[in-house]
């Protein structure tokens, strides 16, 4: 029993043996002196590496393969083998001598080399380009038949001719090229706003472009370091241009339209507006308030309208009716030049409010639409907006406006105090008429100024009533004429 254990248990070893040398690598038994491929470079071991410190290896150029179709070799600055990790120290003599269709050579990642072979570059003639560390040693370079320049390089090496049939003799070959000095860049720790190279402590700004992989943020070309998209002004769709890379990006926000009033285009209860940013057009409801008076025991609406947006928002309205026979309707009477003829009058006491509750006083930035409904029994056809100041009349264009059957004088102006509603003789129509066309008017017409901003006339009596604290009322009286 005891032999028939024995023979067990020695099987047990040998296997456990057998799969523990299948599973460990050829590698990890390397030695200094062994020698591993790595693509266009051989790697000889000069120093095995000691718990996570790796070991050294210099490298050469491999001799299985045909120096006369490589173009470009790029030296690592630490290799592997297996689970063994090399930093590169060497170059060995002569290690690229005989390459002769090499053109670029980089040695960028080579912090960590310390000696360069004599005769590296031998035969090189077509070596225009290489690339080091930007802390490197240009010293290492002597010997080597490469010769550093600021930023670029020549390339001096003997060449030993005419061996048959006569003395050897020797030509001196110059060939040259441009030498990059590489940075290690990372993102700056202390000020993200820049990189920092990892080698040399030198710093530069960020080049951003837009990141393919993720449309939400941009990259810095140099140090890879990424971002969100930030910056720029929202347009009405709610996108901006990035204040780094410019690509236009989603803000977080719904974006606003700057919709301005196409002249022309407004009706009774909506506008077209055109958007400044994007010009596009649509139809809006125009903005407005309203409420009612009483005139003659019936409620007549009063409505404000916005259509050029020049009153703040929630600008809220107020009017009510004077009192016939009160002492306010008298001294309205008296402003009037004259009042024969009169069939129908009303005054209306109109003001505005802001959304605080503040009065909005004197003359506003633009012009508004007033709509006082016409009573019944009142001629339509014979109705015309006029400022009454002493002595001086100035006359509006007006129009009626039909909003849902109800008729409405529909005028625009900039000023709010007294308004009157004036039905006048179909005579005294005529007799106007008779004046004008014989004497010439005295009066403005303003029907070509825009209501947006005005007009001369209007703006001269509107200084005028200032200066002088006068009561400036708003009248309407009969024009025979037709209206469409």
């Amino acid at each position: 029993m005891k032999t028939a254990k024995s023979i067990r248990a020695l099987i047990a070893f040998v296997l456990v043996a057998v799969l523990v040398c299948v599973n460990v690598p050829f590698a990890a038994l390397a030695a200094v002196d062994d020698v591993f491929e790595g693509g266009n470079l051989l790697y000889f071991v000069t120093a095995e590496g000691n718990g996570s410190e790796p070991g050294t290896v210099t490298a050469a150029f491999n001799e299985n393969v045909s120096p006369e179709t490589v173009t470009s070799i790029k030296v690592p600055g630490t290799v592997k083998n297996g689970d063994r990790s090399y930093t590169v120290t060497e170059l060995t003599n002569n290690a690229f001598a005989g390459c002769t269709a090499l053109a670029s050579l980089d040695m960028s990642e080579c912090t960590g080399l310390t000696s360069i072979g004599v005769g590296t570059f031998c035969d090189c003639e077509k070596l225009k380009s290489i690339s080091v560390a930007c802390n490197f040693n240009n010293e290492l370079f002597a010997d080597t038949g490469v010769i550093p320049d600021g930023n670029t390089f020549k390339i001096e090496y003997t060449a030993i001719s005419n061996l048959e049939g006569g003395a050897p003799t020797t030509v001196t070959v110059v060939t040259g090229g441009t030498l990059t000095y590489v940075h290690n860049w990372t993102v700056n720790d202390k000020n993200y706003a820049e990189h920092i190279c990892a080698n040399c402590s030198q710093k530069g700004k960020h080049s951003w472009t837009p990141d393919k992989n993720n449309s939400a943020q941009h990259k810095c070309t140099v140090c890879r370091y990424a971002e969100a998209h930030y910056g720029g002004t929202a347009d009405c769709n709610g996108k901006a241009k990035c204040a780094a890379c410019g690509k236009e990006y989603k803000k977080n926000t719904t974006g606003k339209h700057d919709w301005e009033v196409i002249p022309g285009k407004i009706g009774a209860t909506s506008a077209e507006y055109e958007c400044n940013t994007c010009r596009k057009v649509e139809e809006q409801k125009i903005s407005s308030d309203a409420n009612t008076v009483d005139i003659e025991g019936k409620k007549l609406k009063v409505i404000l309208q916005d259509p050029y947006k020049v009153l703040p928002d929630g600008t809220q309205l107020s009017s009510k009716a004077v009192t016939p026979g009160s002492a306010r309707h008298n001294e309205l009477l008296g402003q009037m030049d004259n009042i024969d003829d009169v069939l129908n009058l009303a005054f209306f006491e109109i003001e505005l409010f802001k959304s605080d509750g503040k009065q909005i006083s004197g003359q506003i930035a633009g012009k508004v639409r007033i709509l006082l409904q016409i009573p019944d029994g009142w001629d339509k056809r014979d109705l015309e907006a006029v400022l009454i100041m002493d002595g001086v009349d100035i006359e509006f264009e007006e129009s009626v406006i039909t909003i849902d059957g109800v008729d409405y004088l529909a005028f625009w102006t900039d000023h709010f105090s007294p308004y009157a509603l004036i039905e006048e003789s179909a005579q005294k129509e005529d007799e106007s008429t008779t004046n004008s066309n014989t004497e010439g008017s005295t009066t403005s017409n303003n029907a070509n100024t825009s209501p947006a901003t005005g007009n001369t006339d209007f703006e001269r009596i509107s200084a005028l009533a200032v200066a002088s604290a006068a009561v400036i009322s708003l009248i309407v009286y009969g024009r025979k004429r037709r209206i469409e």
